[in-house]
């Protein structure tokens, strides 16, 4: 059931990165924050219910489409697939009838949207609507932005594991929650320029031992360097891009990180306790 969701929040996710309809894009997106949320409730449930899980996920490429008629389609074969699955081990009772009147709804929506729009997030063409950008330029952004996608991935998969498994913790809980919603947000902001410069790509499972039997205060420990780090490469970045623009929103990103190591901080020291 935990694959199941993740697929679907990220098929749901890719599908609004994609889609140049707007309208369509912000239904996607919505339906992908539900889908997350069914995530979570599921691992909440087996954490209880003694049912172990791990976050692996089957392979995004087949999603590549070149129409948002072809996504449309495809999402609700994923839906229709998920309303199906007998796989809910641990998963309570009142949890599996929230996800099918959910989805239920999910599916009677995505079967009105018809837009047979083309679709330019996989064409590399690497130019920006709005931002005046050399080929140098958008080569070092879209270096950065492959990067940080499945960084941030990665980050969403590891907090919202932990945060299942430590949910007797409430000060540490809610650091994690704040801490996947930015990642969930930042990886949306990533990828929407990634499909805006038509190199969008797709993330792909995590190693088990970067959540699994870690030892939660040192993985804190490391992650607070991390983040600091990783708002010095921001910095970096900014001034050799040089687009006022794009400068700004690494400068704001940037700040986000500096946030993040303190809630990195906060969660351990709830931890010690």
């Amino acid at each position: 059931m935990v694959k199941q969701k993740q697929m679907n929040y990220l098929k749901f996710l890719y599908a609004s990165f994609m889609t140049p309809n707007r309208e369509i894009a912000e239904i996607f997106e919505d339906f992908g924050l539900i889908e997350y949320k069914h995530m979570m409730w599921a691992m909440n449930d087996m954490v209880k219910n003694k049912v172990e899980f791990d976050m692996d996920i089957d392979s995004l490429r087949d999603f590549k489409s070149e129409t948002t008629n072809e996504v449309i389609s495809k999402l609700i074969t994923q839906i229709e697939n998920s309303i199906q699955n007998s796989n809910t081990n641990g998963v309570d009772e009142t949890t599996l009838k929230r996800f099918k009147s959910d989805e239920d709804y999910m599916l009677s929506v995505l079967k009105t949207l018809n837009d047979d729009t083309k679709i330019t997030a996989f064409d590399e063409h690497k130019t920006l609507k709005n931002v005046e950008i050399t080929p140098a330029q958008a080569d070092a952004f879209n270096f950065f932005l492959v990067g940080e996608t499945f960084k941030e991935y990665e980050l969403i998969t590891i907090y919202s594991y932990l945060k299942a498994h430590i949910n007797d913790n409430v000060e540490a809980v809610n650091c994690f929650a704040d801490l996947s919603s930015d990642s969930i947000y930042h990886l949306k902001r990533f990828a929407k320029y990634a499909a805006e410069l038509g190199t969008l790509s797709f993330v792909r499972s995590i190693d088990k031992d970067k959540y699994q039997n870690v030892e939660i205060v040192q993985f804190l420990k490391e992650n607070i360097e991390e983040e600091i780090g990783a708002e010095k490469e921001c910095l970096i970045l900014a001034e050799k891009i040089g687009n006022d623009d794009l400068s700004n929103f690494l400068l704001f990103i940037s700040r986000q990180e500096v946030y993040h190591a303190e809630l990195l901080e906060r969660a351990l020291s709830h931890l010690k306790k």
